[in-house]
């Protein structure tokens, strides 16, 4: 009987659907605070040249964060209602009362069999009074399930709250903190990769620039950046150009193409911050080549010709007679474009890759050139890598970068190609 009853019970729950709505209304505000935090800070580096020495300096820190939080009272209301409750209710009602007045009747009619019908077997039918208690019965077994299924649906309705506090983040203000010094390893980075690695004690170390593979952009403490302030950046950029020009050896301005000429005197630019008077006459040497390639007008790169404000200005002041793209036949003159010096051509390729500011690389079919962009360009925009463009541009013999060594073309206009 008690498994009976559960299972009635729980049939009834669920024929009576309860809908549930939760809101929440904040409260006052009880208080505001600072919550402290630490959290993991950075690498900080300070670098210094005595050539052929650069000191390094690098400190860790942390972050120490102070989180404002204002602290609210907050009540979660959850509301539950049964829209059915009432219908089924009433009319549990209506039909249990429809039962009693029914069955009450049932004793007022006759309890005689009805000899109106007869079955096959001789017998009258069951008496008015019988058909009238069993139409009460029916009347009942509707009426008590809908008042069971209405009363458990109002008992289940309801409000209930739930008070809480709360916490709001209003601000934070993040200060460094916790300054040390770093002992370890730290590797210089380059754009090809590691360059050298130079060993700190307690932040404080020395990189020989004679030992280095070539120059680097970024120190880093196992995958760590260091982060240099600007003046930093530059010395570190400044003793990077004064080891490439070491690489280079000493050479005379009067035999290097014009592209080469004008990267060292890039790099001598750049390396006379740390190194000052010693780049000084060769400096000054190099700047009387270029002035005297652009007087003279000596072929190459620094040529002056005609300004020029579209392609259609420069393919008709410059009339260039060589078509460089993927399939061309003029490509096979690039293998010896010594013998191009001076010449106008029009280049249509792919943006390969940019190796510094004013060199870049295009990709002209299964052949690679080097394409030298003056300061003061006539053209907007960049072009990125894997950008279509077409330019024309005056050919200007060799250049090496690193390990690639390219024919060099000086671009007069460029703009991508459709």
């Amino acid at each position: 009987m008690k498994r009976l009853g559960v299972l009635l019970m729980t049939s009834l729950t669920a024929c009576a659907p309860i809908e549930q709505a939760v809101r929440t209304e904040r409260g006052p505000l009880l208080r505001s605070f600072t919550r402290p935090m630490v959290i993991e800070g950075g690498l900080r580096g300070q670098v210094q040249v005595t050539w052929p020495t650069l000191d390094v300096q690098v400190t860790e820190h942390d972050l120490c964060r102070e989180v404002s939080i204002d602290e609210y009272a907050e009540e979660r209301i959850t509301e539950k209602t049964a829209p059915a409750a009432g219908a089924s209710f009433s009319t549990g009602v209506a039909a249990t009362l429809a039962a009693a007045a029914i069955f009450g009747i049932s004793f007022l009619v006759s309890n005689s069999p009805d000899t109106t019908v007869i079955d096959t077997t001789g017998r009258f039918g069951p008496p008015p009074r019988t058909v009238t208690q069993g139409s009460a019965l029916i009347a009942l077994g509707i009426g008590l399930p809908a008042l069971a299924v209405g009363g458990i649906a109002f008992l289940r309705t309801g409000e209930t709250i739930e008070q809480r506090r709360v916490e709001q983040e209003t601000g934070q203000k993040d200060t460094e903190c916790h300054a040390r010094g770093v002992t370890g390893a730290i590797r210089l980075v380059g754009s090809r990769g590691d360059v050298g690695a130079v060993t700190l004690t307690e932040g404080l170390g020395h990189v020989d620039g004679t030992t280095l593979k070539g120059g680097f952009t970024e120190l880093a403490l196992g995958d760590r950046s260091v982060t240099l302030d600007e003046a930093g950046q530059l010395t570190v950029d400044a003793f990077s150009a004064c080891l490439a020009l070491e690489a280079e050896g000493a050479r005379a301005p009067e035999s290097l193409g014009d592209g080469d000429l004008v990267n060292r005197a890039d790099r001598m630019r750049r390396c006379k911050a740390v190194r000052g008077e010693a780049v000084l006459e060769p400096l000054k040497a190099v700047d009387d080549e270029l002035s005297r390639r652009r007087e003279t007008g000596t072929p190459g790169a620094f040529v002056r010709g005609p300004q020029v404000a579209s392609f259609e200005e420069a393919v008709s002041a410059y009339a260039p007679r060589l078509t460089f793209k993927a399939g061309a036949a003029d490509l096979a003159r690039l293998d010896s474009p010594d013998s191009l010096n001076g010449q106008a051509v029009v280049m249509q390729g792919v943006v390969s890759s940019g190796l510094t500011e004013n060199i870049g690389v295009l990709q002209l079919g299964e052949r690679e050139v080097f394409v030298f962009i003056p300061p003061k360009r006539s053209w907007g925009g960049d072009f990125g890598n894997g950008a279509r463009v077409e330019a024309v541009a005056v050919m200007a013999g060799w250049q090496t970068v690193g390990e690639k060594t390219l024919p060099l073309a000086r671009l007069v206009f460029m703009r991508p190609a459709f």
